[in-house]
């Protein structure tokens, strides 16, 4: 029987972090899960950090990928479990009844896509530490501003069935464009409940002009966010600035 929970954990070089990440999940009260360690082929111990465990639920596959998001996407193919769950190997589950009090809602819930909040550990930019974030959202605030990733929680067969995957053209805000990508197919569920401790300082903490995504959006299009017209900085997707005007109009 599949489990409940796919736990994904992308890895590259993260043997400083990975057994506080490991931890967290393994000391979960709920149990039916499991975690697909996605290693890029790191140099140092973190193989050596996650085969220590010898536990059946630890399903590591190491070798050379794309990044993060090519990494996420082999993660999702491999996976077997329901809902579908990524965390950074330097975050880690809010307390060990964070899965047991999301299973009992859960269950319940007929969207596709569940979120939570997260508190940020470190100065993010766009959040102070100890902060929680970031409430609820509707669709138009997802198009000014993205969900935490480590707060969100997929079920896995929508994925499988929609060909959602991180598009690797977006090498820092990919998950952004996956969640809009997302939302424009389902509706999502908030639950007041924080799911995770984020460290900021990832590869998507802030800004940078190597990702296009994020170049078009704060540089041609930043002025816009200060306006009404929330659907005119996705413009430059072409193919889906109208599905979203629609929605906007119909929502």
């Amino acid at each position: 029987m599949n489990p409940l929970y796919s736990i994904i954990i992308p890895t590259y070089n993260s043997e400083s972090s990975l057994k506080e990440t490991l931890d967290s999940v393994l000391e979960q009260s709920f149990t039916d899960l499991e975690i697909i360690l996605m290693d890029g082929g790191s140099k140092d111990g973190t193989v050596a950090i996650a085969e220590s465990y010898n536990d059946s639920r630890i399903k590591i596959y190491s070798e050379p990928d794309k990044g993060v998001y090519d990494a996420m996407n082999k993660g999702i193919a491999k996976s077997s479990g329901q809902w579908i769950y990524f965390i950074g190997s330097d975050d880690f589950l809010y307390t060990p009844e964070v899965l047991q009090n999301i299973t009992k809602k859960i269950k319940k819930i007929k969207n596709n896509v569940l979120y939570g909040n997260v508190i940020i550990k470190g100065d993010a930019g766009w959040a102070n530490d100890g902060q929680i974030y970031n409430g609820k959202y509707t669709l138009q605030r997802l198009l000014r501003g993205n969900i935490c990733h480590q707060s969100i929680f997929y079920r896995r067969s929508f994925l499988i069935e929609n060909r959602l995957i991180y598009n690797l053209s977006y090498p820092v805000v990919a998950d952004w464009d996956f969640n809009i990508q997302c939302r424009l197919k389902t509706s999502f569920s908030y639950l007041d409940i924080i799911v995770a401790i984020f460290n900021a300082g990832g590869i998507s903490t802030g800004t940078t002009n190597s990702d296009p995504f994020l170049n078009e959006i704060h540089q041609k299009y930043g002025h816009l966010f200060r306006s009404s017209h929330y659907p005119l900085f996705l413009q430059p997707f072409k193919t889906l600035y109208k599905q979203i005007k629609n929605k906007l109009i119909n929502s």
